[in-house]
């Protein structure tokens, strides 16, 4: 999934009932992931969230962001579930 996020942009806490794999093409972002220490990615890196983790955008980003996410999730499953 192709994902960009405009300046200024919060990302609501939420979950995914499979993995989540991110690449930011463009930009940082602060991501709060439950169980770890919040961190900054900035372009060329990359996330991987556990399944049910819990997770969100944490403060607004300062500058536009672009990021390239994969989804593993069970068909018939909803994408997420906001927290």
């Amino acid at each position: 999934m192709d994902v960009k996020l405009d300046k200024g942009t919060v990302v609501a806490r939420h979950t995914h009932p499979g993995i989540e794999s991110t690449y930011l093409m463009e930009g940082s972002i602060e991501v709060p992931i439950e169980g770890r220490e919040t961190k900054v990615y900035k372009a060329g890196e990359a996330i991987q969230i556990p399944p049910e983790t819990p997770h969100a955008g944490g403060k607004p980003a300062t500058e536009n962001v672009h990021l390239m996410v994969n989804y593993i999730v069970e068909k018939g499953k909803p994408l997420a579930t906001f927290v």
